[in-house]
């Protein structure tokens, strides 16, 4: 049972550390942009994936949010121009969503943003200790994929 204690408690702890460090990456630590994003809306533009329409549903997974967080995020990006709502030609109640011009340029530029954050950030450790981090990460990942988690 404290075997299984522990583990709760080191998991908690990690979940907690991964969404601090989440909430800093996405929100580049402070990093001004040529735009104001909220952190709705670059969950939001982070979520398109591929250069493609996604479902209100697919959006939502990708960012890790409920439908009505996804609903509301993308509400404003139409707003702003920066995505646009159509309806799919071969199924009429699904409705896609795709990036504007505007809202790929705006996204390339956060993500262009966020990997320089993540360079720097990650710039504090040794090569080992990114070999480390990496193959710790790794192992995490395969044991709970083994836990169907």
């Amino acid at each position: 049972m404290k075997r299984a204690q522990k583990i709760e408690e080191n998991i908690l702890k990690v979940r907690n550390f991964f969404i601090e460090f989440t909430k800093k990456v996405i929100s580049l630590n402070g990093v001004k942009l040529s735009y104001d994003l909220s952190l709705s809306k670059i969950k939001a533009l982070s979520a398109f994936t591929e250069d493609r329409p996604f479902t209100m549903g697919e959006l939502a997974k990708n960012a890790g949010v409920t439908l009505p967080s996804m609903t509301d995020a993308i509400d404003k990006l139409v707003q702003e121009n920066l995505v646009e709502r159509k309806r799919d030609e071969n199924d009429r109640r699904i409705v896609l969503v795709k990036l504007t011009e505007k809202g790929k340029k705006m996204r390339k530029e956060f993500m262009m943003k966020r990997r320089e954050e993540l360079l720097n950030i990650f710039s504090r450790l040794s090569d080992e200790e990114m070999d480390e981090l990496a193959t710790s990460l790794d192992k995490v990942r395969t044991i709970l994929e083994k836990l169907s988690i």
